[in-house]
């Protein structure tokens, strides 16, 4: 993870236009982009930009709508969303794209427009809109200061006094956030409720009968959830790398556990099917035993970066903990090269692949949404009743429990009344999509989420990676594009890279991580040498 340090999170609030408040209105009020560049990027070079020559297919806008849709809209009811598009000369309809959880989405639009990214190539007849989701970035960014969470991110505790100390951290969090963010209350209205509400304003400004969505991660929480408020409005649905609705926090944290046991073994396959692994010689099973001992050693005598010493960008010890949530967050696109050298590295002495750090904005910012989106336990008795409950045996790296729980400690201390996580009626037909092998939305969810769309395809791509359509040589992505753009669903298909299951068929179990293609012809990231990736 990645700090982003007071100076430049004020110099991100301070970028926002400031505009005086005027009568509310449904309509979009198109604004001048070179005023309103989306800030710089690890991909997108502002510096770079000539915004005297911006391509005539990027829009940018605002649009008010209410902070609390329970109530009338007015002046003291209101904040601004920001959207951009990339529009067409002749559009053949409207695509909605949200990227995931609270990941930038006015920048897509530039990215497309500006030729940054090939994952849209396939759907530039549209008018394709992004949006900065409400509490983020140029839409209302909440204050959430950075250093509060310091105390809240951890271990789950093992007793009461622990848990206490946590869940303290917690309530000094969201007090300060709900004090210093405004409007006053905007706190507890930034949850995916309001969000689609938002979608439906836009939809309803820009004068589209239908749209089309195409979902990603929590983008695909978002998208489904529209399907079910505005079913009349729902033309081309795409849900990749599903997140569900009413799966109970006992499922998640197991199919959390399943899917990262088998992100280890797709690991373990990859080094055997490639001699320059350290491990190829040691033969199968030797990656996860490996990481085991990695833990082990960490736990037994932290690993100590002196660099990291004076500074906050990183911490300058790594146990056992923290090198479980960096070998998390490296399995998202998995480099694993990379990985498996820096296990490697590790049981020799260096363990500078696990260096970790504080939280950084987007991580923050995506914690009061989801403390809004889901009931969590609120005490340590049911907590730790569920990591009764859960097998933890089977958690063979450790990974799933530690990450999954981090999202219950921060919302502990939650004070506001929150949705209850129920299944959804999708009747229509949607495409949904996902990947044996990704950690990060467990296929289970969309298998489960599949089970309340009984009229959709099911997708299932043979490989790994958190999304699926930004690899464009894929056959799945091939069959994303083909849907949006004609609202047909595919044929059952059963092969080497991808499976289909048509409406009433039953998916065949998870593919053995030994029996399925690895490296560049399954979408793997090689040590840089990526097949396709997406900027985003």
């Amino acid at each position: 993870m990645t700090l982003i340090s007071s100076l430049s999170f004020w110099a991100a609030v301070l970028a926002v236009p400031i505009r005086s408040i005027s009568v509310p209105s449904s309509n979009i009020r198109w604004i001048d982009c070179t005023k309103n560049v989306p800030q710089s990027s690890q991909y997108f070079n502002t510096s770079a930009i000539n915004l005297s020559n911006l391509p005539s297919t990027l829009h940018c806008g605002q649009i008010d709508v209410p902070m609390d849709y329970s109530k009338p809209f007015c002046e003291t009811n209101m904040i601004t969303v920001a959207l951009g598009m990339y529009r067409p000369t002749k559009p053949k309809g409207a695509l909605f794209h949200n990227p995931g959880g609270t990941d930038a989405g006015v920048i897509l639009a530039w990215e497309i427009a500006l030729n940054y990214t090939n994952a849209f190539n396939e759907l530039l007849d549209f008018d394709i809109l992004v949006m900065d989701v409400r509490g983020t970035y140029s839409s209302n960014l909440l204050n959430v200061s950075l250093d509060v969470v310091a105390g809240v991110l951890g271990p789950y505790p093992t007793n009461q006094t622990a848990y206490d100390t946590i869940k303290a951290a917690s309530a000094t969090a969201v007090k300060s956030w709900v004090e210093l963010s405004s409007p006053p209350g905007i706190i507890e209205h930034v949850g995916t409720r309001e969000v689609v509400q938002d979608y439906e304003m836009i939809r309803r400004a820009l004068g589209y009968e239908k749209i089309s969505f195409l979902g990603a991660s929590y983008g695909s929480f978002r998208a489904a959830q529209y399907a079910a408020t505005y079913p009349e409005r729902v033309d081309n649905f795409v849900l990749d790398a599903v997140v569900p609705h009413g799966r109970s926090m006992f499922d998640q944290v197991q199919d959390t556990m399943a899917a990262t046991n088998r992100l280890m073994l797709r690991a373990d396959a990859y080094c055997q099917n490639n001699s320059s692994c350290p491990f190829h010689n040691q033969g199968k099973g030797s990656v996860p035993k490996a990481f085991k001992q990695v833990v082990q050693i960490a736990d037994a005598t932290p690993f100590f970066f002196p660099p990291c010493v004076n500074t906050t960008i990183c911490y300058p010890y790594s146990n056992g903990f923290n090198v479980r949530t960096v070998l998390y967050g490296n399995t998202a696109i998995p480099d694993f090269p990379a990985i498996l050298d820096g296990i490697y590295a590790a049981l020799h002495g260096d363990g500078s692949f696990f260096i970790d750090g504080p939280a950084g904005l987007e991580d923050v910012l995506a914690m009061p949404v989801l403390c809004n989106d889901y009931t969590f336990q609120k005490s340590l008795q049911a907590g730790l009743e569920v990591l009764k409950l859960a097998d933890v045996k089977s958690d063979q790296t450790g990974i799933g429990l530690s990450q999954i729980y981090q999202i219950q400690l921060f919302c502990s201390a939650w004070p506001f009344q929150t949705p209850k996580s129920e299944p959804l009626n999708l009747d229509q037909k949607m495409l949904l999509v996902t990947a044996d092998f990704e950690n990060q939305a467990a296929t289970e969810w969309s298998t489960f989420t599949w089970s309340q769309a009984r009229n959709s395809t099911l997708v299932v791509r043979h490989g790994d990676d958190h999304v699926s359509f930004p690899l464009v040589d894929q056959p799945s992505t091939k069959i994303t594009m083909d849907f949006l753009n004609s609202g047909t669903l595919p044929a059952a298909v059963e092969s080497e890279l991808v499976s289909v299951y048509t409406p009433g068929m039953t998916r065949k179990p998870i593919s053995d991580p030994y029996q399925v293609p690895t490296g560049a012809i399954a979408g793997d990231v090689d040590s840089g040498n990526v097949t396709v990736e997406i900027p985003f």
